[in-house]
Parts: C-alpha cells; structure tokens; sequence
C-alpha cells in the first residue's frame, strides 16, 4: 500500500527504528529521536544498495517519489546512482592516481636536476604500467573489489 502523507506525519517515534513502505524500494524511516529520513533501496549489478535521499518534511513525499523515478532511470541507462552521486559531490575531480602523485612528489622536490627528475619519473610511470591500466576505471582502485581485476591479481 502507498503512503501518504498523513501517515507519515502521524508516525511516532518507538523505542527502536522502524521502516514505513511506500513502492519500488522508497521507505522512510523513522527514528527514536523523532527524525524521519528518505531512503531507496534498490539493486544495481546483482548487488543491493540503500540511497539516502533526505529527511521528512524537507523531502516531501512527492520529491521522494520524483527523486525514485529519476533514480530509477539511471539505473535502467546502466548508470550506478551512487557512484554517479559520489562523482557530483567530489565536483568531477578524478582521485589521486599514482601518477599524478609522483609527478608532484618529483616537481615538489626542486634541489633535482631536470635530468634526474625526468629519469625518476619515467622510472616510476615505466613500471607501473599495471597500475596505470588498474587505476583507469571509474574509481581510483579501477575496479569496484580486487576479484574483479584481473591485473591487480598479477602483481
């Protein structure tokens, strides 16, 4: 049965949390404090995740079943949500590689000769060709467990 928004207003507090259902995955959950927070729990690559999507009444019901919807259609793109809301919330800044460590380890330390540096650096990105190619996924590690990388397993 959906929700609505009378029962969710009416929902008290009880000793321990407790779960309101609304459809496809929205709960709301409501708190011993009294706090009620969104929450959608969905499947992506044969693996369950919650989503947090905000606290009652800042999030109204309606927004709630909006954000779903739009959730939902990421996930039917092919589009993790979460690892698409981490993106956004970093600002589309790509994390720490190796390279872009070392190559401001080896700019930072000035005393070097050019010569060294460039030899250093080449040492550095020369032999680490698989981790070049690990780091190349979406996150930093390249793949989202060790198991799934090949590469890594050849180290």
């Amino acid at each position: 049965m959906a929700l609505t928004d009378l029962a969710i207003r009416h929902a008290r507090p009880l000793g321990k949390a407790y779960r309101l259902s609304d459809c496809h995955g929205l709960y709301i959950q409501v708190n011993p404090s009294g706090s009620k927070l969104w929450y959608l729990k969905f499947r992506f690559g044969n693996k369950e995740n919650r989503m947090a999507l905000g606290p009652y009444p800042l999030i109204s019901l309606a927004l709630a079943r909006e954000k779903q919807a739009d959730i939902r259609r990421l996930i039917l793109e092919g589009v993790n949500p979460a690892e698409k809301r981490r993106e956004e919330k970093r600002g589309g800044e790509p994390l720490y590689t190796f390279e872009s460590v070392a190559r401001e380890w080896v700019s930072s330390n000035v005393n070097w000769s050019a010569e060294h540096s460039i030899a250093l650096f080449s040492e550095f990105t020369g032999s680490n060709n698989a981790l070049n190619a690990i780091q190349s996924g979406s996150r930093a590690s390249g793949a989202s467990c060790a198991a799934d990388n090949p590469l890594l397993l050849q180290l």
